[in-house]
């Protein structure tokens, strides 16, 4: 039983808060790169930063396979999670590598430490994706609504219409 939708594409100023909100809501996503590859390397990334253009910002070892493969082929997809909102974005685009030192400033946390040797380590690049469609799903109300909307579809059989999806096009 598939649960219906209502459909609503976001484009221009709404589909970047879309993606601003999702990634400053979410503790990581996943980034895939070499897409043509089998299978497509896939990793949990932290997104350092948004802009008001939706580019997503992380940082990265020069030597790591990620900068490899953006440097190969630039094309990218990012999924970010809000399990806690029950909000899901799939994003494709295309990525850059490269080193901007008051950026890596801006970004930088302790946490990058477990990677880093401090916000000064010239082993620090940016890569920053650069988002060109997309699709999101999340529920119109909370997971405690969400839950009880299909509970009680399970029960009576009527199809929920809690949800919400479209088309990110920017």
């Amino acid at each position: 039983m598939e649960e219906k939708s209502s459909i609503e594409n976001l484009n221009g100023a709404a589909a970047v808060q879309k993606i601003r909100d999702l990634a400053e809501n979410s503790m990581s996503c996943v980034m895939q790169t070499a897409l043509t590859d089998r299978p497509i390397p896939s990793r949990p990334m932290g997104v350092n930063r948004s802009d008001e253009s939706g580019r997503l910002y992380f940082l990265s070892h020069r030597g790591s396979g990620k900068n490899a493969d953006i440097l190969k082929s630039p094309e990218m997809q990012i999924t970010i999670n809000n399990d806690k909102d029950l909000e899901y974005l799939s994003l494709f685009g295309s990525a850059e590598v490269y080193r901007e030192q008051a950026l890596i400033d801006e970004m930088y946390s302790p946490f990058a430490d477990n990677w880093f040797d401090g916000k000064e380590d010239p082993a620090i690049t940016i890569n920053r994706f650069t988002p060109k469609s997309g699709h999101y799903w999340n529920a119109k109300h909370g997971k405690l609504v969400q839950f009880a909307h299909i509970l009680v579809g399970a029960i009576t059989g009527k199809k929920s219409d809690d949800g919400v999806e479209g088309e990110i096009l920017l």
